[in-house]
């Protein structure tokens, strides 16, 4: 049996396999969740081996939630849901996709959520950081050399309480864990529904283990050739696009927010508001909240243009020192409410420093710095700065897989906002080159919103997206929309079904 350690085939595809045959013959129990969240879903597990390559060696237990297909009859098989950020969990996202999903995708699939491997209910990590060391993909830098230390630390304390897992949390080990289920669910091939990292990790399955996809949809798509660093920095430049769009939409309401006239000025305001809270918390519906979490809140705020006006109402009572809005209190409760988990964290860590090597010339940050800090003011310092990825101690166990036309999957079906700042357009035009035989690629234009199908509501990327789920056919070519323009109320109160997922 060929080992983790050694490097996958040009082709990309599984020579290591998912784990042995008594992992797929096992068959989930189902029953009832505990989860309040998952409440009139079943919930059950799958068991894995922690090294797919030692199948007699460590296992654990993957949460699994679903939902049942509504019409038994119309039943056409299973449509896994995967996490939409490393750490998150899939698990949460099948109660959201019940609530927006076109009744005909529910009444012919089973949806069929999981936790990846050591996150959520699926044997979460803990390693004792504290809550800032939760976000130190954010974490606002202050000087250079007390950054390096805080990253590395969070490194070194994860390496003291998990060494003999953290090298298996990877996505390509989370693949392996998805054919385990596949095989366990009694089913030759599934369909798959992924979003942001969902939609790499589904890219990742489907080249190791084409053979076994069905229907493929991948939603706000991570470009395959950013992982993970070059993420990171192309984060610095979508936002400070991104906040520069919103800025001028916030300067033709000054007369209501009162934030600047211009854009420039919006800007400026928005800057002293996180110079402040760099200094010293700042109450933000009346939680104190630092430049750390400030950022973050606007980063995920501006990932949908329907949320641009709850994200003012929230700066304004920041700057000004107002209330804002209950409707804004509401959205925000709704984003946020959950909270970041630990474990979240440390999964989170581990995919992000263990997929691929990072630089350790810690030079090349301080130049990724001085070239980051002036242009992208508003996060490129903490994006460009040293992470924990240069202090990671063990090389990847694999290379990054490659892409390409030898893709054994028949069919992807790429669904993208235009101006989406998370996971912005190009790298989905990217994957679309990278599949050229297999893949179509549907474009919202003037819109941005991350997480596309069904949750911006726009009627023509549910039409394309329901009808490849429902028959496999794609659209002969690639597709360009024009989004549905969102009303004033939208923009005001829309959560547009997004979650806080991006800490």
């Amino acid at each position: 049996m060929v080992t983790a350690q050694v490097p996958p085939p040009r082709d990309g595809h599984d020579r290591t396999g998912p784990g042995g045959a008594e992992f797929s013959a096992q068959r989930p129990v189902w029953r009832a969740p505990d989860d309040d969240a998952l409440a009139g879903l079943d919930f059950a597990t799958v068991t894995v081996p922690v090294d797919h390559a030692r199948p007699r060696g460590p296992t654990l237990d993957l949460a699994l939630a679903r939902h049942r297909a509504r019409s038994p009859g119309q039943r056409r098989g299973v449509l896994l849901v995967g996490p939409d950020d490393p750490g998150n969990r899939g698990t949460l996202l099948v109660p959201d996709l019940v609530r927006s999903l076109p009744g005909e995708v529910l009444d012919s699939y089973d949806l069929v959520g999981f936790d990846h491997r050591f996150s959520g209910l699926s044997e979460p990590l803990t390693c004792g950081l504290s809550p800032e060391q939760w976000l130190w993909i954010f974490h606002s830098q202050q000087d250079f050399d007390a950054e390096v230390e805080f990253q590395r630390g969070v490194v070194e304390r994860c390496f003291q309480e998990a060494a003999d897992v953290l090298p298996h949390v990877t996505s390509r080990n989370i693949a392996r864990d998805m054919e385990v289920i596949r095989a366990a669910l009694g089913e030759e091939r599934i369909s798959y529904l992924g979003y942001s990292y969902g939609s790499y990790l589904g890219a990742v399955w489907t080249q190791m283990s084409g053979e076994h996809a069905d229907r493929v949809v991948l939603d706000s798509v991570i470009d395959p050739d950013s992982v993970w660093r070059p993420m990171f920095l192309g984060y610095a430049a979508s936002c400070e696009t991104a906040l520069g769009n919103w800025a001028r939409w916030a300067a033709e309401r000054h007369g209501e927010l009162g934030l600047g006239a211009t854009g420039q000025r919006v800007r400026t305001a928005v800057d002293r508001l996180v110079e402040r809270a760099d200094r010293s918390p700042v109450p933000v519906a009346g939680i104190p909240v630092d430049g750390t979490m400030l950022r973050l809140f606007t980063m995920v705020l501006l990932s949908m243009d329907r949320a641009w006006g709850v994200l003012a109402d929230i700066l304004r009572a920041a700057a000004h020192g107002g209330e804002a809005s209950p409707s804004s209190l509401r959205t925000l409760g709704e984003m946020f409410g959950r909270g970041k988990e630990e474990s979240a964290a440390v999964a989170q860590l581990a995919v992000l420093c263990g997929d691929a090597a990072w630089p350790r010339d810690l030079d090349v940050y301080r130049r990724g710095l001085a070239g980051h800090s002036e242009r992208f003011r508003f996060i490129g310092p903490a994006m460009a700065g040293p992470k924990a990825g240069a202090f990671w101690p063990l090389p990847p166990r694999e290379p990054v897989t490659v892409f390409g036309a030898d893709n054994r999957a028949e069919s992807h079906l790429l669904v993208q906002s235009a101006e989406d700042m998370f996971t912005p357009a190009h790298g989905a035009v990217r994957l679309r080159g990278q599949l050229p035989r297999t893949a179509r690629l549907v474009t919202v234009a003037g819109s941005a919103h991350h997480r596309v199908f069904p949750f911006q509501g726009d009627p023509g990327v549910n039409e394309v997206a329901t009808e490849y789920l429902l028959t496999g056919k794609l659209p002969d070519t690639d597709v360009t929309l024009t989004g549905r323009p969102s009303t004033p109320e939208e923009r005001r109160t829309d959560s547009g079904g997004q979650r806080g997922s991006r800490s």
